[in-house]
């Protein structure tokens, strides 16, 4: 009688795409700082490990009276250029030959599931961190009062009354218009909030004109993670926004709701994400065929645009509930 096994012909294959239609899955389900259409996709340079990304400069606005007969000065075109590395990352899980012959469970599909949503979360991760940590810090602002926005704060001063609120909100929206930081196509902003920092933002009594995600008049286009709208900012709300724990005023937590609009950062890849399976037995580590290899290897990199002006806002507060 024949028996399917992991050495079976083309099993790798399936146990692979399984972990390439995962990982589709879970980017568009749980990645909040990596999703499609957040941020600009990167021109790999061929032959080369470089991202490049270049910005056309608005050209200054003339109030100089033309002179009869006489042509204008010429406007020169101002690009910047922003280029950035790609790294490689990856990670295996190890299922034994006894584990997958006792187990009630299909321990393979479960290392496939998991390992794709690791991968997800990972790029995430690393997309998030980047932008934090090159974040200019004229872009940045924490709330050291409970109405009050102090720009380039430190976190020991946000204060644990400066919550998320709704005259926040609209102060940031402002600096960004101020800053002729362009909207979304349809007219918006988005915004990444934990869910800390939800729960006073939906708890304020002055946010007139919240509209629920649900309640939109059309709710097919909706952002992962997308809770509601406000002020023109589409809200997203995820467990991984950026948390420095313990680090504001009275030893608060310090939550950072990112603000943006188009083109405030970059994502490339110079190899798309890969998913691997090694049978028992499949190298030479394993001469006895003892273990199962599921994993994946992805190449990409990530990069603020600040040279043509920051297109993106921080907003640091603290949090009525910790989470």
């Amino acid at each position: 009688m024949a028996t399917t096994t992991t050495s079976t012909t083309n099993f790798s294959d399936l146990v692979t795409q399984l972990v390439a239609a995962r990982a589709e899955e879970e980017l568009r389900a749980r990645a909040v700082h990596a999703m499609p259409g957040l941020y600009v996709p990167a021109r790999f340079v061929k032959g080369t490990n470089t991202l490049r990304y270049a910005r056309y400069a608005d050209l200054a606005v003339s109030t100089t009276v033309l002179t009869e007969g006489t042509a204008p000065t010429d406007d020169a075109l101002t690009i910047s250029s922003e280029f950035f590395t790609a790294a490689q990352y990856g990670a295996t899980v190890a299922v034994s030959d006894l584990a997958n012959l006792d187990s009630p469970h299909d321990l393979i599909s479960i290392a496939a599931e998991r390992v794709a949503y690791k991968a997800v979360r990972s790029m995430d991760t690393i997309v998030r961190d980047e932008i934090f940590s090159n974040a200019a810090t004229s872009a940045v602002f924490g709330a050291t009062a409970s109405a009050t926005l102090t720009q380039n704060t430190a976190n020991s001063a946000v204060a644990a009354a400066g919550v998320l609120s709704g005259t926040f909100v609209k102060q940031m929206v402002a600096r960004l218009k101020g800053a002729n930081v362009p909207q979304f196509a349809d007219g918006t902003y988005r915004c990444i909030i934990h869910p800390s920092q939800e729960y006073d933002l939906i708890s304020d009594t002055a946010v007139n004109g919240w509209i629920e995600s649900r309640k939109y008049v059309d709710n097919t286009g909706l952002l992962t993670g997308e809770i509601g709208q406000f002020a023109g900012v589409r809200f997203i709300v995820s467990s991984d926004a950026k948390v420095y724990a313990t680090a504001g005023a009275s030893s608060g937590n310090v939550y950072n709701a990112l603000f943006l609009g188009p083109d405030a950062y970059t994502i490339g890849d110079s190899q798309t994400l890969q998913s691997y399976f090694v049978a028992p037995g499949g190298d030479h580590s394993d001469p006895l065929a003892q273990k199962a290899l599921v994993g994946y290897k992805m190449r990409f990199g990530t990069l603020l645009l600040d040279e043509a002006g920051a297109r993106y806002r921080i907003l640091k507060t603290q949090a009525t509930v910790s989470v």
